[in-house]
């Protein structure tokens, strides 16, 4: 919302014709309206406060009722507990309620005790009481099929492309003949409310549904990424894949990345879909690991851990049928995946233990936060899910990241506590002054006189903060960034030139002219640039999103990679105006940008081109640029 001042009441077009979105609409009292995705309003709201005939500018935020912040739906099995002793309520009242174990071969039962604890776990009750979804919002699940005739899922379902029946002989039939995709699908769109079962988590939420697994549940990259791209042009906002690749010490030739498969996903991504997959199981025999499975480690995805209702992800000493989740830097959010109970393909239902189950609540998380405010893009909502993700609990272990939230983040979506800006970058000067472009905003300078340079910056995971450094390693922070060193801890024989900070947001790298790299608070030593003959100094550090490796840039634009950093491009050949000064990564690792001293940019690989960053006259000479 504008409000022009009396003045310029008059001529209002001056004023608005160059606001981005759909023509701005009067309201009472000078008032102007406009819908524009958040970090577009950010922008806005910054560049136009204070402005000649400008009164104010102000986000639009949500209000409801005060009474009832929680919604319980009437679905049986959601607060008690469900088996053959049960019955259904609905149209098929006192029809028993089946629940089958896999597990125990066909034709076994089981009773679930407690109800649905694990909607109840991640809050849904609360998301309930803001938004119970949208059809509107359709979630693609890849996987085996699906029963759209279960009960719970007439009408609920699209049936897409049986994507893999023309390479795999038992994706003969679009019918879901194993399982796995009729659970997966209830977990997310079950009907809710309806007097039957179970509850979805999405509730209104609708699924499209694409066979790339035969009924064995295996299937390959190659019909996967078709059905990430058949996903997308089907208006899927949210994909989910409850699926990995195998690890390598399982499968030494066929592990790893595979770049059909990567490009399908960076596709979905840039074209604003939430993209959600299982982090992996421990295959049989060896525990759960760390190590990354795809298609959950590209960057951008939200690779799903599964932990019991209480949030702890593999429990010490918990055995098997807890033990089983991968963990660490191969997971960067967990969802309850310890005996869920969900819709089965017989019609009946089935309790299920993975991460395959845990995605779903994840996805399904995704589409209740779009519901609720579908102006939000989709890294911005996969950001969203991360920030508001509850602490893990103690006895487990460690992730990158925290417990689903969906009622923290669909309220954070409604109240406009979104996460930073991902468009846009930042260049700074020696003297600490910072410029901002795009939309990232920027959170103040140094305005003090100082003994040494500014040579770096890094900007904190959420965009609300940043450090910089100067050549003798003394860090400032701005914003909600926090240090983790002092300038009387560090012992660099060199000048440092550069920093960069780890996903988290909870350590990060400062590196020196002759590229030997120094790591604080959680980051990791991934290799410096020392035994390299350099034929100028290094100038930046860039880290890849997921905190397993990092780029080294030089003056003359030559770069190097360390850890899971891909090289795209060998040393710049054409004459450079002025040096190249920093380095920084594009938002899902897939290329980088250079910044010349004068403020020219560079883009590699995926990172698109953008012009200088600034209009203005800088102060001094830029020294470091931060996406």
């Amino acid at each position: 919302m504008l409000q022009l001042s009396q003045g310029a009441e008059a001529h209002p077009a001056s004023l608005l014709v160059g606001l981005p979105g759909p023509v701005p609409q009067l309201l009472p009292g000078r008032r102007w309206s406009t819908s524009l995705p958040s970090a577009e309003a950010a922008y806005v709201e910054a560049e136009m406060s204070g402005a000649p005939g400008v009164d104010y500018v102000s986000p639009v935020r949500a209000i409801r009722a005060a009474a009832g912040t929680e919604l319980v739906p009437n679905n049986p099995c959601y607060l008690s507990a469900c088996g053959p002793a049960q019955v259904d309520g609905g149209p098929d009242a006192g029809h028993p309620i089946v629940v089958e174990d896999p597990s125990g071969g066909p034709g076994a039962t089981i009773g679930h005790p407690g109800g649905q604890t694990d909607l109840q776990a991640v809050d849904a009750p609360e998301a309930w009481g803001v938004t119970t979804g949208s059809p509107n919002v359709l979630v693609a699940v890849l996987d085996t099929g699906v029963d759209p005739e279960h009960p719970q899922l007439i009408g609920k379902v699209v049936v897409g492309q049986d994507v893999c029946k023309d390479d795999r002989p038992l994706c003969a039939s679009a019918d879901d003949e194993n399982g796995h995709g009729t659970f997966v699908t209830g977990l997310i769109a079950a009907a809710t409310n309806d007097g039957l079962g179970i509850a979805g988590l999405g509730w209104n939420t609708q699924v499209i549904d694409f066979k790339v697994l035969d009924d064995t549940g295996n299937g390959n990259t190659a019909d996967e990424a078709t059905g990430i791209y058949e996903a997308v042009s089907a208006g899927a906002k949210v994909i989910n894949m409850s699926f990995a690749s195998l690890p390598c010490t399982a499968d030494p030739t066929g592990c790893g990345p595979n770049t059909d498969e990567e490009e399908a996903v960076e596709y979905a991504i840039s074209h604003g879909v939430v993209v959600v997959a299982a982090a992996g199981n421990a295959q049989p025999g060896q525990g759960p690991s760390n190590e990354p499975l795809y298609p959950a480690a590209y960057p951008g995805v939200l690779s799903v851990a599964a932990s019991t209702d209480g949030g702890v992800v593999d429990p010490a000493n918990g055995g098997p049928a807890l033990d089983f989740s991968e963990y660490g830097n191969a997971a960067n959010i967990a969802a309850p995946g310890i005996g869920v109970l969900s819709t089965w393909w017989d019609g009946n239902y089935a309790v299920e233990s993975g991460t395959s189950f845990a995605a779903p609540l994840v996805a399904a998380a995704a589409a209740l936060v779009l519901a609720a405010n579908p102006s939000l893009s989709g890294p911005e909502v996969a950001t969203l899910l991360r920030q508001t993700a509850s602490t893990l609990s103690p006895g487990g272990t460690k992730i990158d990241g925290g417990l689903l939230n969906v009622g923290a983040a669909v309220e954070a979506a409604v109240s406009g506590t979104l996460p930073g800006a991902l468009d846009g970058y930042q260049l700074v000067g020696r003297d600490g002054s910072v410029y901002s472009s795009g939309v990232a905003a920027g959170e103040g300078s140094i305005d003090l006189p100082l003994s040494h340079p500014i040579v770096g910056a890094a900007e904190t995971p959420d965009g609300l903060g940043y450090w910089l450094v100067s050549s003798a390693g003394d860090v400032f922070t701005f914003g909600d960034a926090r240090s983790y060193r002092s300038s009387a801890k560090f012992y660099a024989s060199e000048p440092v030139i550069g920093m960069a900070a780890t996903p988290g947001g909870k350590g990060y790298w400062l590196v020196d002219k002759n590229g030997k790299v120094f790591a604080y608070g959680d980051a990791h030593f991934y290799g410096s640039a020392t035994k390299y003959h350099l034929t100028k100094p290094i100038v930046g550090i860039a880290a890849t999103p997921d905190g397993r490796g990092y780029w080294l840039a030089a003056a003359d634009g030559g770069v190097f990679a360390f850890g899971d950093a891909t090289f795209y491009r060998p040393a710049m050949t054409k004459h450079l105006a002025s040096p190249i000064v920093g380095i920084a990564a594009s938002p899902y690792g897939r290329g980088y940008w250079l910044a010349g001293a004068g403020g020219k940019i560079f883009g590699f690989g995926k990172a698109p081109f953008e012009v200088a960053a600034t209009s203005a006259h800088p102060s001094a000479p830029m020294v470091a640029i931060v996406s």
